[in-house]
């Protein structure tokens, strides 16, 4: 699969978290959003972040027959064909 998208780290999301800390601008009342690409910003709910188990699968593009990778909770991973291999992530729920 040579589509991969690079997840962050939790280890990247600490340095930025930390270099947001050290911004002035930054209060503990500066909100949290999602930009979709759309023309608005999605917020990110209280107690939307949680730990879960993904595992990984790939779509093929119906013109080009290449491989496109992506993740899905293991729980709903059984529709995608995915691995078998299992890994915890953090995810951000955005259900609405």
């Amino acid at each position: 699969m040579n589509n991969q998208v690079q997840a962050m780290s939790f280890k990247e999301l600490q340095s930025i978290v930390a270099a947001l800390a050290s911004d002035a601008r930054i209060t503990p009342e500066t909100k949290v959003f999602l930009d979709t690409g759309w023309d608005s910003l999605q917020e990110i709910l209280p107690g939307s972040v949680k730990v879960a188990t993904a595992k990984t699968f790939s779509v093929p593009d119906p013109l080009t027959n290449e491989r496109y990778p992506g993740y899905a909770l293991a729980e709903k991973a059984e529709k995608f064909e995915a691995d078998e291999a299992e890994e915890t992530v953090i995810v951000i729920e955005n259900l609405y």
